[in-house]
């Protein structure tokens, strides 16, 4: 059996961060969630490295995870030079929660490196990511499934199947990113009253969970309750497919869009193939009959991202700098300035923009963040019923060229703000039962406990729900906290030292790099993954 581990961040050094993180976050949270930004601050998060001077110091707190199970603790960093890591620390074997002193590490041997926050009981956390590395990362077929990140996933039954249902805080790469995502479930309570959700970790990152929480919405049996771009539950009657839908392209794409077919929308090759940093969107035109007696209708949207934020993340923010992005996420990421800089460059160009025409020009009313490349997310929108160009109201869609896979795009004129209910989680399950009360403890707020996992590692969280209403109702899961990805050994090995600027040049390096090997990354990424569908 499996442990898992679960520090908790407390005492004087937790209570520093929380109050840091409540005083600090205002003006992270409104550079993230900014609708325009007016300048993007271009200077370097890390200095140029040059390989040809080795030796590359890291100065952040640093676990090297081996391919032979073990993990290498230096708290005062590392030093890289002729392929090998050095530094002062401990080597946990397999199976091993005592130390042994460090020795230079070659860097074929490492899975991945990643930072770690010295408050953090180092011996139990390795002590558990030893033998998970071991037993499904180091394999052939756990380390295919770990070559991407996912942040952590959402399982669920769904009619006696179990399915992919979420993916939690996407994107969310350091602490002072932490945020709150809520995402609509498909599942059946169990028949005495349970919802039961399995959260997994399927990458080569370090889940922080802060809070899971479950939410009951009350409608109609006719409505689709939904969450809006704030997490707020809005329930839609008599939702239909858009009669006009076209891209920038002039590709007529209402069929494409129609229904949560699986044939799904990607920005047309030209467009992708001519993007400039000074033009680096798609847009998706949608137009349809004004409503008679209503002010607002309601956009549904089924989607999910492409892995062009992947390879944004790894070739350029952290592959390209190689070993120095570990102090990049340890040290740059955990100063206000260097993360609202990252926060407004990246608010203003990733996410989709939501429109309405309003006279001759289009006016932006919302903005929704990036969800994850594994399970589609779907999302209401409410939008002012602005005629414009006759008896119609002409909603757009903007976004990064090829950032977006769209199923289905549906209009509903008939909306409502259901009641809702906040249902804290009941029971965690571990491999290790001893751990189960703390766990569940550290789950139900939001606050300084956060349940800490590693690759390969999973838990079972309940929720007692009660008997089903004569009316309908739907589920929402809500998850907060933040993750940090490992660096992988082949990264660091093939790291052209370019620090990442946060440009627009860098997108479209990003997207040039992410057309030339869309086709083999999604064969590779899609196949070791359970379909959402």
């Amino acid at each position: 059996m499996l442990a898992l581990a679960y520090p908790f961040m407390r005492g004087v050094m937790a209570s520093v961060r929380l109050l840091a993180l409540r005083t600090l976050r205002l003006p992270l949270l409104a550079a993230l969630t900014a609708g325009a930004v007016a300048c993007v601050f271009q200077k370097p998060l890390v200095k140029q490295l040059d390989l040809k001077r080795l030796p590359v110091s890291v100065n952040s707190p640093v676990k090297a995870h081996v391919f032979d199970g073990s993990t290498v603790v230096y708290p005062g960093g590392v030093t890289l030079a002729d392929n090998t890591v050095s530094g002062t620390g401990g080597r946990y074997a397999l199976g091993s929660s005592i130390p042994t002193a460090a020795t230079p590490i070659p860097l074929d041997s490492i899975v991945g490196m990643e930072t770690y926050d010295r408050d953090i009981s180092v011996a139990a956390s390795v002590f558990a990511t030893a033998g998970v590395l071991a037993a499904s990362v180091v394999g052939a077929t756990g380390l295919a499934i770990a070559i991407f990140g996912s942040c952590p996933t959402i399982y669920a039954d769904s009619a006696g199947t179990e399915l992919l249902q979420a993916e939690g805080f996407s994107y969310s790469i350091a602490p002072l990113f932490e945020q709150r995502d809520v995402d609509r479930l498909r599942l059946t309570p169990t028949a005495d009253g349970r919802v039961v959700l399995h959260v997994r970790n399927e990458a080569l990152e370090t889940h922080y969970i802060n809070h899971v929480e479950l939410m009951e919405v009350r409608h109609d049996v006719d409505e689709l309750a939904l969450p809006d771009q704030g997490g707020h539950a809005l329930a839609v009657r008599n939702a239909r497919p858009a009669a006009s839908v076209s891209d920038r392209a002039g590709r007529n794409i209402s069929g494409t869009v129609a229904a949560p077919d699986g044939e799904l929308f990607s920005t047309d090759d030209g467009i992708v193939r001519n993007v400039t940093a000074a033009d680096l969107d798609d847009y998706i035109d949608i137009a349809v009959a004004a409503p008679r007696g209503v002010d607002s209708i309601a956009l549904v949207l089924d989607m999910r991202n492409s892995l062009l934020n992947t390879v944004l993340l790894y070739d350029h923010i952290l592959g390209a700098p190689g070993i120095k992005s570990l102090d990049w996420l340890g040290k740059d990421l955990g100063n206000i300035s260097n993360a609202v800089d990252m926060g407004r460059w990246y608010t203003a160009n990733m996410g989709m923009r939501v429109s309405v025409r309003d006279g001759a020009q289009y006016r932006r009313i919302a903005r929704l963040g990036d969800s994850g490349p594994i399970a589609f997310h779907k999302i209401a929108v409410l939008v002012p019923a602005v005629r414009s160009g006759g008896d119609s109201v002409h909603i757009r869609l903007s976004f990064v060229a090829d950032d977006w896979r769209i199923d289905a795009i549906a209009i509903a004129e008939s909306w409502r703000r259901p009641s809702t209910r906040t249902i804290p989680a009941s029971r965690v399950a571990m491999s290790d039962t001893a751990q189960n009360t703390r766990a569940a403890a550290s789950l139900r707020d939001a606050d300084t406990g956060y349940l800490i996992t590693s690759p390969g590692q999973a838990f079972a969280i309940e929720f007692d729900v009660g008997a089903a209403p004569k009316a309908g109702r739907s589920w929402f899961v809500a998850s907060q906290g933040y993750y940090t990805e490992w660096v992988r050994g082949s990264w660091i090995r093939t790291a052209s030292g370019k620090p990442f600027t946060p440009t627009n040049e860098s997108l479209v390096d990003a997207i040039r790099g992410w057309r030339a090997k869309q086709d083999d990354m999604e064969r590779r990424f899609y196949s070791t993954r359970i379909s959402a569908r």
